[in-house]
């Protein structure tokens, strides 16, 4: 299993894990912004898992965003909007748009 399938997994442990403490799920949020900057280096397999698991944070904004908001202010966040986990108040309250889709190499055949 390679580093990124590894934290993918983590990652995709964390979404729904409302019984950790508050600042273990902002460590998913700075591990989300990590495979973010190495999204490239995913391979199609691994980007789908991952969109697969944004999808499911997504649908738990509102319990997300005020499990994380014990301890984080999202309001104050100054991380850019593409990274919408950062914003999970305004995900859940439908304040933001944002573009949900693995950035696919064109030579990758479905």
């Amino acid at each position: 299993m390679s580093e990124h399938s590894k934290s993918i997994e983590i990652y995709g442990q964390c979404v729904d894990d409302f019984e950790v403490s508050p600042f273990e799920s902002v460590d998913m949020l700075h591990r989300r912004s990590t495979l973010e900057k190495a999204i490239q280096e995913l391979n199609y397999e691994e980007r789908m898992k991952l969109l697969s698991y944004d999808m499911q944070l997504i649908k738990n904004a509102k319990n997300m965003a005020k499990h994380i908001g014990e301890i984080y202010d999202f309001s104050l966040s100054e991380e850019p909007l593409s990274q919408w986990w950062w914003h999970l108040d305004k995900v859940a309250n439908g304040n933001i748009s944002f573009h949900l889709s693995p950035e696919l190499e064109s030579d990758v055949a479905i």
